[in-house]
């Protein structure tokens, strides 16, 4: 009567580690980077230029621009330094490019937070 031997059983068996890979990182990288440019153009604007200060009638407005829409802001005021009295014309196109990025990058961050 050969008897064979069994394992025994374990009490916590080891989980799989997520895994990461290069693709996930290079997007997460990229999502980091395209949020934090703009938001430094703003603060280079507000430190080295006076052109927030004309294209805006109130800090308020760059505050919140600068949390809730950083490309909009930041290419509302590059129209505005450009022409110095308004932005009118094609600028106008420039800004509503970075309304679809604003847009853009808040449907990323809201679909990653899921």
């Amino acid at each position: 009567m050969a008897e064979t031997l069994k394992p025994l059983p374990q009490r916590n068996p080891p989980t799989p580690q997520p895994r990461i890979d290069a693709g996930s990182l290079l997007a997460l990288a990229m999502l980091f980077s395209f949020a934090l440019i703009p938001r430094l153009w703003i603060l280079g604007f507000w430190i080295f230029s006076y052109g927030l200060d004309e294209a805006f009638s109130s800090w308020l407005i760059v505050a919140a621009g600068f949390f809730l829409a950083p490309w909009t802001t930041l290419l509302y005021a590059w129209m505005w330094a450009i022409n110095s009295e308004a932005v009118a014309g094609w600028e106008w196109f420039v800004v509503g490019v970075g309304f679809v990025l604003d847009f853009v990058f808040l449907g990323i961050a809201a679909r990653l937070a899921r």
